[in-house]
């Protein structure tokens, strides 16, 4: 029996798989991080990119967005992993859909092994460009030796071990083969990785990642009792056919209304919509405009995500209802293109009990802005924590929940930017596993014609230095160029607590030990008092033309931290006489996770 070729199916069964496959392994490979701080969660990362992603399709699907094409289906696949990647890792998976979507011929029903090869290629050169400091022992590395091992099968134009025609399966296999031995070698090229005796996170999330593929191309799907969904399974009528269909099996005299809503939710029905668009601000009356009515059901989202669909709605049609909370929301909005209305809710949570209803009897009308666009630059910065969260926001920036251990997604970041309604936006990640994401939401903001620049802050601290200097009727280039110079001008670090024991550069620390960070990596100094720790880190971050101290103070900073600081910066200013009394020392209560002290000098 021959063994599965990569059509639309093995791609879909793949998807399922790797799913699978991560979402049993997240735990295992988030504690795979051998930072004594749980800031790092590349196995969550991976695992909610792929789920994203399947319930973009779903929503897609249920709209009626099916596909018997290879090129079409990968492209929606590709999509959705790009719109929930989150973390580096998460963006570099995505690419690995990407690049076959990308290589593969439309025409084609199945790819070929050039076709894989060339998708392995594309993920890693993505992957390497994307980062300022690409470093060895990391899934980079794992991604380029898949892409070597694939291409090197394809050179050969046969099976390592045979003289049988080449498959896409062997590709796969020796990608996987490759992959792996970079995994184990990970040690090798990172000493931290060695000291803890654990290989690279998101290298062995990829690893899994083709696993999956391979085992699908080799009919042998780990946990083979989990089925295709029935909503991906459905062979799904043309776009020409949708809305007369869905029209037909709406309710008698329910068009639109809270009566077809019930049914379609099992809700009780109860308020109007017009109730709900007096509360969300949108007028009702008169003849709609658009073509479709497009009502949905929105779950996994906040008040905070599903006020930016109201916005993001509201530019491309009319009649927008976003009602409901705190985490499932009841959409309705007239326009043209449905696939825009369930795009922009995939960018907000999981969109589910899609229907549409036709409202000018096939007649495509021009859709209608409701609002003018946007003018000035507008700024979006990643942070958590209530404090700092209202600093960013009092500044003039758009906060978008995420940070360690709850990275926000590209699909994020774009609906920020988005509904900014401004012609040229900043993003500020706020953290160095945010960069790649932040990016990737960028270049798919341009595509839609607005102009997005990343100033690439790796902390809190450096955002903030970075919206002290914003001017937003100031000239957009040089007004970004000063957020650039500002963020790197901060010598940032922190303070925290070991969560576990574990070796350091600067010896081993237990749980429980206080720990002080150069930047969000370097661990300089370690002991059970934080007075020590706190004066380490200081003079590392001293400079002699330091003009700004800034301490942004967590979660969980207590008075001993507090003063430990205050008493490190003091003692610093002091040193310097008169010098030291033209330093500003701003201290702020900023409510971050993780870490109780962040410090940034400028």
């Amino acid at each position: 029996m021959p063994r599965p070729v990569l059509d639309l199916v093995t791609a879909r069964r793949w998807a399922m798989t790797a799913r699978l496959l991560l979402g049993a392994a997240r735990e295992r490979i988030d504690a795979l991080n051998v930072f004594p701080v749980a800031d790092g969660d590349t196995g969550t990362n991976m695992y909610l990119t792929i789920d994203g992603a399947l319930d973009y399709v779903r929503g897609q699907f249920e709209l009626g967005a099916g596909t018997d094409r290879l090129k079409d289906g990968m492209t929606l696949i590709s999509r959705g992993m790009l719109l929930a990647a989150r973390g580096n890792s998460g963006i570099i998976l995505s690419q690995l859909t990407r690049g076959l979507a990308e290589a593969v011929d439309p025409d084609v029903a199945h790819a070929g092994p050039d076709d894989v090869a060339a998708a392995f290629e594309a993920a890693a050169r993505t992957a390497w460009d994307a980062l300022a400091s690409p470093v060895e022992g990391t899934i980079l590395s794992v991604a380029r030796a898949a892409a070597e091992g694939a291409r090197a099968a394809v050179e050969r134009g046969r099976p390592v071990d045979g003289e049988s025609p080449l498959e896409v399966a062997d590709v796969v296999t020796e990608a996987l083969d490759a992959a792996r031995e970079a995994l184990a070698r990970t040690p090798e090229q990172l000493p931290v990785l060695a000291a803890s005796g654990v290989v690279d996170a998101g290298g062995a999330g990829l690893v899994l990642a083709i696993e999956a593929l391979e085992s699908v191309l080799h009919d042998r799907p780990p946990g083979a009792g989990q089925e295709v969904p029935a909503w991906w399974a459905l062979a799904l009528q043309e776009a020409g056919g949708r809305v007369e269909s869905r029209a037909r099996r709406a309710p008698a005299g329910a068009t639109g209304s809270d009566e077809a809503w019930g049914q379609e939710t099992g809700g009780d029905g109860t308020g109007s919509d017009d109730q709900c668009a007096a509360a969300s601000g949108v007028h009702h009356g008169g003849e709609p405009d658009g073509a479709v009515e497009v009502m949905y059901l929105l779950t996994g989202s906040d008040p905070e995500r599903a006020g930016r669909l109201r916005t993001n709605l509201a530019q491309v049609g009319t009649s927008v209802v976003v009602a409901g909370g705190p985490e499932e929301f009841r959409v309705h909005v007239h326009l043209d293109d449905p696939a825009v209305a369930v795009e922009a809710g995939s960018l907000a949570g999981s969109v589910t009990k899609v229907a549409l209803t036709s409202l000018h009897d096939g007649h495509t009308q021009p859709g209608a802005q409701t609002e003018d666009a946007g003018s000035g630059l507008a700024v979006i910065a990643c942070a958590l924590g209530d404090g700092v969260c209202a600093l960013f926001a009092s500044s003039g920036a758009i906060v978008v929940s995420g940070g360690p251990r709850r990275r926000a997604s590209a699909g994020q970041l774009l609906a920020a930017v988005l509904a900014s309604r401004a012609p040229r936006v900043v993003v500020l990640p706020n953290d160095p596993d945010t960069a790649m994401v932040a990016l990737a939401a960028a270049d798919e903001a341009r595509m839609l014609g607005v102009e997005v620049d990343v100033v690439p802050t790796r902390s809190l601290v450096e955002g903030i230095a970075a919206m002290a200097v914003l001017d937003p009727e100031g000239e957009p280039d040089s007004v970004v160029e000063g957020m650039r110079e500002a963020a790197a001008a901060v010598r940032a670090g922190a303070l925290t607590r070991a969560e576990r024991a574990a070796q350091t550069p600067v010896g081993p620390c237990a749980q429980g030990q206080w720990l002080g960070i150069l930047g969000r990596e370097r661990i300089v100094a370690v002991d059970d008092a934080v007075l020590p720790v706190a004066r380490a880190l200081v003079d590392l971050l001293w400079r002699d033309d330091v003009e700004v101290v800034t301490v942004l103070l967590g979660a969980a900073a207590d008075d001993d931290a507090s003063a430990a600081v205050a008493q490190a910066v003091q003692d610093r200013t002091a040193a310097l006489g008169e010098r030291g009394e033209q330093i500003e020392v701003v201290t702020l209560r900023g409510d971050q996770p993780t870490y109780p002290v962040l410090l940034g000098v400028e």
